[in-house]
């Protein structure tokens, strides 16, 4: 689309908004918290992060860094149902057990820019 319109109006926005996109975002929320990371000077995490790598039934976080065992996850609206708490609570437990350090940010994080969260995660990658 961007090549055979290369005069639409906010074609030069639309180019550098393909540059910042990954595939293995479930959400926009997710994507501007990994936008707000790397605005911030920090690595650009990796997507969808399993516990262990390939394994179908491993749990995955939304975000993280796997060389540093840390993991993030943005819990949006859908994460209040009873079902997804449990699926949650089971996924959180995992990343707990296998000693990576766990960050979840919700919409309250979102409307702060996640400045908050940044901050948190810029102290755990300076951690050993």
């Amino acid at each position: 689309m961007l090549t055979r319109h290369p005069k639409m109006q906010g074609i030069v926005k639309a180019r550098a908004a393909v540059e910042l996109i990954r595939v293995g975002a479930d959400s926009a929320p997710e994507t501007f918290l990994r936008l707000a990371l790397v605005d911030a000077g920090l690595p650009e995490p990796g997507l969808q992060l399993q516990i262990v790598p390939g394994e179908p039934y491993s749990p995955a976080a939304d975000l993280g860094y796997r060389q540093q065992r840390i993991a993030i996850q943005y819990d949006g609206g859908h994460h209040l149902t009873r079902e997804q708490q449990s699926r949650d609570n089971r996924r959180d437990q995992a990343f707990y057990s296998a000693g990576w350090r766990y960050f979840k940010f919700n919409a309250d994080d979102l409307a702060n820019d996640f400045r908050k969260a940044t901050a948190q995660i810029r102290a755990a990658l300076r951690e050993p």
